[in-house]
């Protein structure tokens, strides 16, 4: 997969600011990674549980590559979470200083 450049102006017209744009977009990148982190173990489970009925001597077990090739096919963190905050899907608030 190739870079996509993004227009940083495009960032500081979503947030006021190109920093807080990058901050937004990073957080929500990590929330991305855990999810899709939580899900791929969810589901490996799943199909290690049936790896153990089968024999030994089937060291690859194609449900788990497909299931790889899945989750490689999908959009990086980064770039979902950007084009998530350029699309104004994301909601994002300062903390209040009490």
């Amino acid at each position: 997969m190739g870079l996509k450049p993004i227009d940083v102006k495009q960032l500081d017209v979503v947030t006021g600011n190109a920093y807080e744009a990058i901050v937004v977009s990073s957080r929500r990148a990590r929330q991305i990674g855990d999810e899709r982190k939580v899900e791929f173990n969810q589901r490996l489970e799943g199909i290690k549980q049936v790896q153990e009925s089968l024999e030994e001597d089937e060291k690859v077990n194609p449900e788990q590559v497909e299931l790889s090739k899945e989750f490689d096919k999908l959009l990086k963190p980064t770039e979902e979470a950007l084009d998530e905050l350029l699309d104004g899907k994301i909601v994002y608030r300062y903390k209040s200083s009490q």
